[in-house]
């Protein structure tokens, strides 16, 4: 920090909150040599703990004492003024006698006086009028009809979507499978998907594989995506996986083992 500006704020009468929001002003400012910038309230507010409405007030006090400068109005850029400029000490203000009070009904009293200390001091010397919150918008003119909302354009792709578009008449039952496998997998599915399945499924069927059957391969092996090549390929080779070799030793238990031999009286049998 420059020890002018250091010498400024020593010498000046802050309040702790008035303090945090220069200091906040000033990094982003005079340390990133950045010069005077947009800072929303929020983001000054975000940053000190402070509430918004806190924020704009104390602002307001600090362009009054020229110790911040703002330029293009009340959202426009914010910057820390030389500490030659500053207000160090500020006169108290002027009690106002009873006789002189102004009387305001009940339902007229604003959220903020409009005074002449909520004009803003700017470089080019130009009062600003404070706008405390940072989202203002205009009321609806009586002559334009009212904005209605956007609505919302993407249509639910499901279920019923799909079996509106079946030309191959895959069972609803492999359906709903391959749609829970794909929304455990975090794939959606949308029409142009569904389009591509089928361009799929008709090769499959050019193969001489059945839709159920290229599904139900797919569900089988976990596929996230859909391609006839991949179901072709697995079909191919489980035809292709030889069959087991059968044994050539059997009919043991129909073979006499006794045949050609004498029984002898002890119950065995000899040459």
């Amino acid at each position: 920090m420059d020890n002018q500006l250091m010498d400024g704020l020593m010498a000046i009468d802050l309040s702790a909150r008035e303090m945090k929001i220069v200091l906040y002003v000033a990094k982003a400012t005079i340390n990133f040599s950045a010069g005077a910038q947009r800072i929303p309230a929020t983001d000054i507010a975000k940053a000190t703990h402070i509430h918004p409405d806190t924020v704009s007030k104390a602002i307001s006090s600090l362009l009054r004492r020229r110790v911040l400068f703002r330029e293009g109005g009340a959202r426009g850029d914010i910057g820390v003024c030389d500490p030659k400029e500053w207000v160090y000490v500020v006169e108290p203000k002027q009690t106002i006698s009873s006789d002189s009070a102004q009387i305001v009904r009940i339902g007229q009293i604003a959220k903020q006086t409009q005074t002449d200390e909520s004009l803003l001091y700017s470089k080019k010397e130009t009062p600003y009028v404070n706008l405390p919150l940072e989202d203002i918008t205009s009321p609806p003119k009586l002559d334009e009809p009212p904005v209605e909302p956007k609505r919302d354009r993407k249509q639910p792709f499901g279920l019923t979507q799909i079996l509106a578009d079946n030309p191959y008449q895959v069972p609803e039952q492999l359906l709903a499978d391959w749609l829970a496998q794909r929304k455990a997998k975090r794939a959606a599915v949308t029409a142009t998907v569904w389009a591509t399945v089928n361009v799929e499924l008709a090769k499959c069927a050019d193969a001489g594989i059945s839709a159920s059957d290229a599904v139900t391969e797919a569900l089988s092996a976990g596929w996230q995506g859909f391609k006839a090549s991949w179901v072709i390929n697995r079909v191919r080779d489980v035809r292709q996986q030889p069959m087991p070799a059968q044994s050539r030793h059997h009919g043991f238990a129909d073979r006499d083992y006794h045949d050609g031999l004498i029984p002898r009286e002890d119950g065995s049998y000899a040459f």
